[in-house]
């Protein structure tokens, strides 16, 4: 294979309701008395591949200025709980040698706020960016119709003026040893990225299909759910790829993420 090296960066914590991730349904005796709601940290990660072929960033995670960027409703809802200058994206690019100019590719596993916050940095580099064009169709929709979505016009606004290559297919070979499946589930044009390293091991980043490995054991989404065919299909694919052998899944916000692999500047294997 021609990928050298794969990169997890480390951008920080969010909290959210634990029903956005799994169902949590009260129950009669909870109405009567109810209980406080479960929240939960949960990890944001980029990722960079490198490959002999060029340099490939996997989602942007989120902006230093996320309280200017997002809309109070998304910071009440997704209170920044970690952030400090380490997990800025240009220091976390530093740490493995690299400025935002050396990156060749931009793979969006969807544009929701948290995974594009840092677009305006890769503005005058214009990488090729890789999103599906149905993640494209539906953003530009819902943002259109001012329609309380997760989605920053400000960051679709940049993509205008970068190189967006729109990927049409349910599967995209980006370069030999990296590929691209369209699952969607939790918006129409959410991927999947799978990478086969050089020592003959898989890994799988899930974006947004999954949120909490919990999910693959209740084979169910909380309110983050977005088509339930889909994600009842294909979550089941996913279950079947992860049993290939030297499989890893890494799921952008797993709030146990550290625990399992390792941050940048050490590398997977």
């Amino acid at each position: 294979m021609n990928v050298n090296k794969v990169y997890l960066l480390d951008q920080g914590k969010i909290s959210a309701d634990l029903a956005w991730f799994l169902p949590t349904p009260m129950t009669e005796e909870e109405m009567r008395n109810p209980k406080p709601r479960s929240w939960t940290d949960v990890s944001v990660m980029s990722a960079v591949i490198e490959h002999k072929d060029g340099i490939i960033l996997f989602d942007t995670g989120i902006s230093e200025k996320v309280k200017e960027k997002w809309p109070q409703i998304a910071l009440s809802v997704f209170p920044v709980t970690k952030f400090s200058d380490e997990n800025r994206m240009e220091n976390q690019l530093r740490q493995i040698g690299l400025k935002p100019e050396d990156i060749h590719f931009i793979v969006f596993s969807h544009l929701h706020l948290d995974h594009t916050g840092n677009l305006d940095l890769f503005r005058s580099a214009k990488p090729a960016v890789i999103v599906h064009e149905k993640e494209l169709k539906y953003s530009l929709l819902n943002v259109w119709l001012n329609k309380p979505v997760p989605y920053l016009l400000k960051d679709l606004e940049i993509l205008r003026e970068m190189n967006v290559v729109p990927m049409s297919t349910d599967y995209l070979e980006l370069l030999p040893g990296v590929d691209l499946y369209l699952f969607g589930g939790h918006t129409p044009g959410s991927i999947m990225l799978k990478v086969r390293t050089q020592n003959d091991n898989n890994y799988i980043f899930t974006g947004d299909f999954i949120h909490l490995p919990d999910e693959l054991d209740f084979e169910s989404k909380g309110w983050l759910l977005g088509n339930a065919e889909e994600y009842y299909t294909r979550i089941r694919l996913l279950k079947a790829l992860m049993k290939l052998p030297r499989t890893n899944v890494i799921i952008t916000h797993d709030p146990k993420l550290w625990d399992k692999y390792p941050k940048a500047p050490k590398e997977l294997k």
